[in-house]
This record gives structure tokens, sequence and C-alpha cells, in this order.
């Protein structure tokens, strides 16, 4: 629902918990000159209120099991922080968005004393969660018009301070409420971004077949979102990344992806997120982790990094107990990310459509778009060469600034990624 100038920017996520030893709010605004100088043009904070104590799993609990709406965790810090924190990231030229978590609450939550009949029963009369792993959480009943409102009026406090919500397992909750939550917000901040987590399909067919409401992304897209999650087709992607699936498996996801969404639909990006596998815990070498990276900032969506990823860091980090990053400075990293950003803003228009080749015996794929094509290595199958599409001749890799030789009609791996201008551009249009 917002320009499509999104696309070019870079949310960067936080869990503010794990991104120091103290844990706190404040920590995170004394990182934010550095975390704008990877590119970053969001800050995600992972939920900021306290977590439950019944049922919790870890010692600290899941931040998605919150106690209470309007508090913020007092081990995170307190309302004034996070005032300090956006100002100070506004200073900066960020925004800030914050984690909206009402599909459920912790079992000893505000809302479970003030509002019991807010709650699904089960059989027996006790509140629960559809899904038997989230043991430490009950959902909430949104045929309960009381809910909505209490609801939107903590959006409302928040959008007094913040920017935008990024709303978890968004597909479980009504579109009708995300539309009217919106709506009711813009009175408070008129340009507040919303970022849906969007769910896996099985997922919301589970849930559908369960009684329970199960939104599809369309309905999400049109009721409120500016950007919906890649969980269609990120299954897909991650058996690209770890197991050596084909790479076609992945971009025909991405195909149906485009042709069953709105035109306007944008989606996230990303190779890692606090639910996710880091990348590199597919034991990928550094030219890979390039290759991924180059790739992550050339696709059509807004681009995403988890809080580590620039130091390609392995661990991932616990939810459920404190478990501090280890910084450590990775130069090379930080530099490329800072790079592939530029390479985005300069050279890839916002919407434009891309065109997929990918090459499964070789494990690499070619994106065309803007007149440009990309060539990236996705998988170590031993190849010196790769095929890439292009005239024979010298090339200026706009990745890089480096002259690349084409020769054969092939490219050698060791100047992946490949950007350049192409010169078949209008051919390639006219074939799709």
């Amino acid at each position: 629902m917002q320009d499509r100038e999104i696309e070019n920017k870079l949310l960067y996520s936080v869990f503010a918990r794990n991104h120091s030893q103290a844990g706190t709010l404040k920590e995170v605004e004394g990182d934010l000159e550095r975390i704008r100088g990877l590119g970053a043009d969001i800050l995600w904070l992972l939920p900021v209120q306290p977590s439950g104590e019944q049922d919790r799993k870890g010692k600290d609990g899941s931040p998605y099991a919150i106690q209470d709406y309007r508090r913020i965790d007092p081990k995170q810090g307190t309302w004034e922080d996070l005032k300090s924190l956006t100002e100070k990231a506004h200073a900066l030229g960020m925004k800030v968005i914050v984690d909206v978590v009402y599909n459920h609450t912790s079992p000893d939550s505000v809302l479970t004393r003030e509002h019991p009949a807010w709650f699904f029963m089960d059989d027996t009369g006790n509140r629960h969660s559809l899904v038997a792993d989230w043991s430490d959480i009950v959902d909430l009943d949104y045929g309960q018009r009381d809910l909505w409102d209490y609801q939107i009026g903590t959006l409302k406090q928040f959008a007094a301070v913040v920017d935008g919500f990024r709303c978890d397992v968004a597909s479980r909750v009504p579109a009708a409420f995300w539309k009217e939550a919106r709506e009711a917000c813009r009175v408070v901040n008129p340009d507040l971004f919303w970022l849906a987590e969007s769910c896996h399909l099985p997922f919301v067919k589970f849930c559908r077949d369960q009684g329970r409401v199960g939104e599809s992304e369309s309905a999400l897209c049109q009721a409120a979102f500016d950007v919906l999650y890649d969980y269609d087709a990120f299954p897909d992607q991650l058996l690209v990344m770890q197991q050596k699936a084909p790479v076609s498996q992945w971009t025909d996801a991405l195909v149906r992806q485009d042709a069953m969404l709105p035109p306007e639909a944008v989606k996230l990006r990303y190779l890692e997120n606090h639910d996710q596998p880091r990348a590199m815990a597919c034991g990928w070498d550094d030219s890979l982790w390039k290759n991924w990276t180059a790739l992550l900032f050339s696709l059509k969506g807004l681009p995403m990094l988890y809080h580590g990823q620039e130091q390609r860091e392995v661990h991932l980090p616990s939810i459920f107990d404190q478990d501090p990053i280890d910084w450590r400075e990775d130069r090379e990293a930080a530099d490329w990310i800072r790079r592939c950003k530029a390479v985005r803003t300069r050279y890839f228009k916002p919407g434009v459509p891309v065109l997929y080749e990918p090459d499964d015996g070789n494990g690499s794929l070619a994106l065309n778009r803007n007149g440009l094509r990309a060539l990236f290595r996705l998988q170590d199958k031993g190849q010196d060469r790769i095929p890439a599409g292009l005239p024979d001749g010298e090339y200026i890799n706009l990745f890089t600034g480096e002259p690349v030789q084409i020769r054969a009609s092939q490219a050698d791996s060791d100047n992946l990624p490949l950007l350049v201008r192409d010169p078949l551009a209008d051919t390639r249009c006219r074939l799709q």
C-alpha cells in the first residue's frame, strides 16, 4: 500500500535482549550509527514487552509470549528508552518498527486475568493454543468485538512513538481487523509502515481446517500491509541453500508468487531471520556468502538483515534465553553489504519485472531486469566456468567496478557475482 520505493530500503532486525551483554534498548541506540552505516533504513525491534512467567520456555521466555501489551520489558528498558532510540534513529535518517504479537498472549497475561472471555477455550473449558508446540501461549478470539478496540488502542500508543509494525503470524488475525487498525492508527501517524508475517501456505490451510482464521496474502495486502513475508517461496529457497535442491525449484516458486499476488504486493527478502537458521550454517565459503548476499539485494522486494549477518555469524541466538551475539569486526562482509545496497539503489528500479534463468547443472542463477544481467553461483559444484548467456568481450562488473572477460559465453566463477549492462536486453524481453 506504500510507494514501491520501499524496495530500495534495507530492513535490519534486532532482538535487544541478544544484541548486547546488557540486552537493553539503550545499547541498541548506542549501536545505531554502525547499523545505519551498513545502509539500514528501517530498524525492526523484536517484541519489547515483558514475557510471561507461566509455562515459559527457557530461562527468560519467548518474546512472543507477551504478558502485557502496554508495558515495556523492564529488562530491556522503558517507554522513554524506546522514544529516545526512535528519536536517535530519526536523526540518522532511519525509521523504527516494533513487533506486534496479536494472535496470542502468555497464559498469565493481563488479558487472561482481566478479559478471560477474549480467548479460545478447548472442550474442557481451558484456554489453549491451536499449535501444540506453542505451549507457552494461548490464542485470542477476534470474534470478541471489545478485543478489537483494546488492541487498536494499544497500537495507537505505539504509533505515537514508532514508525510502524511487524505483525507476527498476521495470517491468523482477521484482515478486517488489520484494515480497521491501519485506518485508526493513521490519525496518530499517517506514515506508518506495516509488515505482515504472512504464513506458510500449509499452515494457513491447517488453521482453516480447524475452523480458525487463515488469511491469504492477497487479503492481507489489500487490507493493510505494505510488505509481506516470503514464506510461500522461502521453503524452496532454503532447500537450494541447505540441500542443493535444483535452483529452478525456487525460481518456479518465485514465478508463482508473482502470478498469484496483486501487482502492488511487495515481498520481504532474507537469507535468515530469528526463526530460520543462519545462512552461514549451510557450510558456505566466503564466495557463496557474497553471491547469495548480492542476490538478496538484486531480487524484487524489501531486503532484510538479521543482526549478526554482517559478520557472517553461524550461531543463531536463542529467543528463549539471553544469548548475546559475540560481536567482532568483519570489515569485508560489512563493506560488501554496503556495496550491494549502493548497487541496488543505483541500478534496480523498484517494481520492475525480473526474468529468472536458473541453471540446475551448475547451481547458478541469472537474472535480467532494468536492462542489466546478473549472474550468481549459488551452489558449489566444482565448476571453474559458468555459462553467462552474454556475447564474448570485456564488461564492467557493476558489483565490483572491475573489468571481466566473457569467453565462449562463459564467466570465471571467481568473477561471480556478476552484474553487467546487458547488450541482449531487448531480445530477452521479447522472449519472455
